[in-house]
């Protein structure tokens, strides 16, 4: 397989991430027996690798005196002066001109024809025109590789106007369905694509790797010494690009907010801030600016904790990956760990907010032996993710093998073609890796969902909730969702409901029921979801998983949740059927073995079972699945009432806050159970139809998933298409009582604490 990289030229030596993606992922290929050529501004030579390594190629006098041609210099020029009309940033034009270069479209054609190559990869849309031209002039197929989704990148710049964002959406939308195929580095990247007209169906999904041999193992003595930081006092480490600007928000973060709090517990605490172009103005007694190093495995291995506290950009966040194969506990953002298909609480403490994410570095700095419990784990998840494992995937789509797929699955499966082995480092030089955030978050772009609101920050990706059966085989004490057997017709009704919400900026697809496991259909469901880019995950018992194990496989699920209240005996009376627990817990331990889809348990807290929450909560994180559990709702007779019901409730919620960091963020808001339960909340609020909507299996539009309500109900999508009905002067009015005035129906869930969150108001009404 011969191929051919058009891209930028600052790749050696690769100290920042871009870099690192390209000339590693371009070892990763050649590890596999591929030839890479790699074209770039240099207009006398181009790069080649293959199992010989490195080397310069110059180009042909016939080429070079071409490039001289008197009208592309003048070309080049005008093609500059473009990207300033069309409205790219200044610093940026070298990204975006060889678009619009004749000089550069000659460079990667002439390259192809020398080399017979077989796939032309531009990296980053800029490069996309080069080689697509080149490919269609030869025959040949084009591919390009997003780091980012660039518009979505350069809307988070000041100074850009909608005009401007408007023009470059639309040209790199264009590229992208210009090209044969597409290489996101993550699912969510992939959605916001989909989202914007690029077809999902050639968008593919291969993170991004890291060299997992050259960081694991390193001795970090030497470092303390370097910066004078003496032996007992707690070490931070972060680092990346540092102009670029969710790092630099980063580092405005840990020294504006965070350090304040931990410099209280720890006066003596320090952080190294590595990377290019440090923001100096953010210069701090207890912060190191190094620049950028060359012994990063050594700066990581000398640190107690490393932090991403990122929060814009797109892509897969390489130093995470670095951070993981140092062995290293991490806190991150929701965002800092975006696009990486792993059991978040096992291998990366992950924090939203300065309170969890401070909380979640002081609770590591306590305790040494979670600290090397996450390291060990993160290194054991990382392993999958050597560069050689990426080249593999992205020759195999090359040869026609896992086109619009996510290749997380595979590598956490470990079932690619060979055995893995380390990829070596490769001449040119070593390699040193290289984002206010939702600690400090930016207003969303206005939605006109969200008019009714007065400030709506950092929402959640919008959630479909659909109801895709009424029935189910269990009986359970709180819900009555197992009468009277009713399903959609999947195959008739869900093609178009799907497309429509994709159309509204839908993201994620929740399949849920009654018992979704028996509707036949469930798993064409999920297919037709993830055709679509959307995020997919099943809610269930857990007591059918078994029976289905290989469809569920095979459709493509990115997650399963499963419901586990208490022990046995507990569990099974509260299900109403004998036998419930065995089998949702074999079910769960089977997911935790197999490890390709994130699991998560689900635990309803009543008075019958609150005295257990604490030792199911203790048994599925050894599981290594995620928890999540909150109050029973609208169950009069299972209410924690009794004072010692409601202290064992307390307990269990700060035992499980000291070990969990999105509990400890919301830990305030779960003592709330309490009082929802003692009937002392009424006219709750919440954001229904604005982050998340629910669909029933009649068609019937909610702002959640309480499907027996009817008066909820806002109108029905099989009448008049959600698209449609999403923004109907009904629906509006809807969103307005949900947030102004509250719901009557005053249940108790996770909403309510977004709505909170997002709005900087209080969920309930006085």
């Amino acid at each position: 397989m011969r191929i051919v990289i058009a891209t930028r030229a600052d790749l050696f030596p690769p100290y920042h991430g871009a870099a690192a993606k390209i000339v590693h992922g371009a070892e990763g290929l050649a590890f596999h027996g591929a030839s890479v050529s790699v074209v770039t501004d240099d207009r006398d030579s181009y790069w080649r690798l293959d199992a010989g390594g490195w080397a310069r190629r110059e180009f042909s006098p016939r080429v070079r005196a071409a490039e001289e041609w008197r009208p592309l210099p003048e070309l080049g020029r005008w093609a500059e002066r473009l990207c300033g009309r069309i409205g790219y940033p200044p610093e940026e034009y070298f990204l975006y001109r060889p678009m619009f270069d004749p000089a550069w479209w000659l460079r990667v054609a002439a390259v192809g024809a020398q080399e017979k190559a077989d796939v032309f990869q531009a990296e980053f849309p800029g490069y996309g025109v080069p080689a697509f031209l080149a490919a269609k002039a030869l025959g040949k197929r084009s591919v390009l590789v997003q780091h980012n989704v660039e518009y979505d990148r350069l809307a988070e710049m000041a100074g850009l106007s909608q005009a401007a964002l408007a023009r470059l959406r639309a040209m790199e939308v264009g590229i992208c369905r210009a090209v044969d195929e597409i290489i996101a580095v993550s699912a969510d990247d992939k959605q916001r694509m989909a989202r914007d007209g690029v077809p999902a169906g050639k968008i593919t999904v291969i993170p991004h790797g890291v060299r997992a041999a050259a960081l694991a193992g390193v001795d970090g003595g030497g470092i303390r010494e370097r910066y004078g930081i003496p032996a007992g006092a707690p070490l931070l480490f972060f680092h990346g690009v540092l102009h670029y600007h969710p790092n630099t928000q980063a580092v405005r973060f840990i020294v504006a907010e965070l350090l304040p709090r931990l410099l209280d517990v720890h006066a003596d605490l320090q952080v190294i801030c590595a990377g290019m172009n440090p923001p100096l103005y953010y210069s701090h007694p207890a912060v190191h600016f190094p620049g950028m190093v060359d012994d990063l495995a050594e700066h990581i291995a000398a640190a107690d904790l490393c932090l991403c506290p990122i929060d814009t950009g797109g892509g897969t966040r390489l130093k995470l990956l670095e951070y993981y194969a140092g062995g290293r506990a991490v806190v991150s953002t929701t965002k800092g760990a975006e696009g990486l298909r792993s059991r978040h609480g096992v291998e990366v403490w992950l924090a939203d907010g300065l309170e969890a994410f401070s909380a979640g570095v002081l609770a590591l700095l306590a305790d040494p032996t979670r600290r090397a419990s996450l390291g060990r784990a993160a290194q054991r998840f990382v392993r999958r993710y050597d560069w050689s494992a990426i080249g593999r995937a992205t020759l195999d789509l090359y040869q026609g093998r896992g086109r619009g797929e996510d290749w997380n699955e595979r590598l956490l499966a470990g079932i690619d073609d060979e055995p893995l082995e380390p990829l070596e480092p490769s001449a040119p030089g070593p390699v040193v890796a290289p984002s206010p955030s939702a600690l400090s978050p930016s207003a969303a772009a206005p939605r006109p969902e969200a008019a009714h609101l007065p400030r709506l920050e950092a929402p959640n990706p919008l959630t479909m909730l659909l109801l895709l059966n009424r029935g189910c085989n269990l009986r359970c004490a709180f819900c009555d969702l197992y009468d009277r057997p009713e399903r959609m017709d999947v195959a008739a009704r869900l093609p178009a409901l799907l497309d429509q919400a994709v159309g509204i900026g839908t993201r994620v697809a929740v399949f849920t029921g009654g018992e979704p496991f028996l509707h036949p259909g469930l798993f064409d469901a999920v297919r037709m979801a993830k055709d679509r880019g959307l995020g997919t995950n099943v809610t269930t018992n857990g007591t059918l998983v078994e029976r289905r194990w290989r469809q569920l496989h095979a459709s493509g699920l990115d997650s399963i949740s499963l419901s586990l209240d208490g022990g046995a005996a507990t569990h099974d009376a509260l299900r109403g059927r004998p036998g419930t627990h065995a089998r949702t817990l074999r079910a769960l331990r089977r997911l935790c073995d197999d490890g390709r889809l994130h699991t998560a348990v689900y635990f309803v807290v009543t008075n019958r079972n609150v005295g257990e929450l604490v030792e199911v909560y203790e048994q599925v994180s050894e599981l290594g699945a995620s928890f999540d559990f909150w109050p029973v709702n609208d169950a009069p007779d299972l209410a924690l009432r009794e004072p010692d019901q409601q202290r064992t409730y307390l307990d269990a919620i700060a035992h499980i806050a000291a070990r969990s960091p999105d509990v400890a963020a919301r830990r305030a808001y779960m003592e709330q159970g309490v009082d929802y339960h003692a009937g002392a909340l009424s006219r709750v609020r919440c954001l229904g139809l604005v982050d998340q909507y629910g669909i029933n299996w009649k068609g019937d539009l909610q702002p959640c998933c309480v499907w027996g309500e009817p008066s909820l109900t806002v109108g029905n999508v099989f009448e008049t298409p959600l698209d449609q009905l999403w923004l109907a002067p009904a629906t509006q009015a809807a969103r307005e009582r949900l947030a102004q005035d509250g719901c009557g129906i005053d249940c108790f869930n996770h909403s309510l604490f977004h709505f909170q969150r997002c709005t900087g108001e209080p969920f309930v009404l006085a």
